[in-house]
């Protein structure tokens, strides 16, 4: 009885040092494939990428089976509904202090007291087709744009990536404009912050990109641009609102 329990560990013994060894000798495969810096970055994400995945010059990218390029990137320290949650009873009084009275139609705009600044597309942004606002904000809040927008594409060439720039969706809206987009905007609201000159729109499904032939993977893109909202937001720049169903970020200046 004591022989046959003794075989049985040595036969439990073997397997697991069998294991152990071809383990090993996948994690080899690893290494040889994809450099060591990489393979740090990735087993801090816990997701170890496919030998059939390209290795590209950088030492955090690759291309995966899409033939989209992957930026090694941190998550996030929660969800995005869980972090960017600043609902209109936030936004609204930071509008207010920042921004000019509502406007009821884009002639009114001329007569404004306050100075605004015309939102172009430039290096740090591109400008989507404004169909319910206007391109114009009020200096501060265009400040605060083109820094989130220049931080974003330092932050994607720090990991290894291309040129690339975000994508604003929109800017200042009159109180016709809000009306008429409720109309077709389940989500749209009458006491819109986009009326005050201060609040602005920016896509986290659409990203620019400067070379046609270098594209890189949306979500890495997007996880980019938390981080960049999030350092913002905890520096009390702006308050941010991530709105699912359009597909943005929603944020006000502070």
């Amino acid at each position: 009885m004591y022989c046959r329990k003794y075989f049985i560990a040595v036969a439990l013994l073997v397997a697991v040092m069998a294991m152990v060894m071809q383990s090993c000798k996948k994690e080899k495969h690893y290494h040889d494939y994809f450099d060591k810096r990489q393979l740090d970055v990735i087993a801090k994400l816990g997701n170890k990428p496919k030998l059939e995945d390209k290795h590209l010059q950088g030492d955090t990218t690759w291309v995966d089976d899409n033939g989209l390029h992957r930026i090694a990137t941190y998550p996030l320290p929660g969800s995005y509904e869980d972090l960017f949650i600043d609902y209109n009873d936030v936004q609204i009084p930071h509008a207010r202090d920042n921004g000019f009275e509502p406007i009821d139609n884009y002639h009114d705009a001329y007569h404004l007291r306050q100075p605004l600044v015309k939102i172009e597309s430039c290096e740090a942004y591109l400008l989507d087709s404004l169909t319910h606002s206007m391109p114009y904000l009020v200096p501060k809040a265009a400040l605060v744009l083109e820094e989130i927008g220049c931080a974003f594409a330092d932050s994607v060439k720090a990991h290894s990536g291309s040129a690339y720039r975000i994508v604003v969706t929109s800017c200042t809206r009159s109180q016709y404009t809000v009306n008429k987009l409720m109309k077709v905007n389940r989500n749209a609201s009458s006491r819109s912050c986009h009326m005050y000159g201060t609040t602005f729109d920016i896509s986290w499904v659409h990203f620019e990109p400067y070379e046609n032939d270098y594209y890189i993977n949306t979500e890495d893109l997007k996880t980019i641009l938390g981080h960049v909202l999030l350092d913002f937001k905890n520096k009390k720049r702006c308050t941010v609102l991530y709105e699912k169903g359009q597909c943005c970020f929603h944020m006000t200046v502070i």
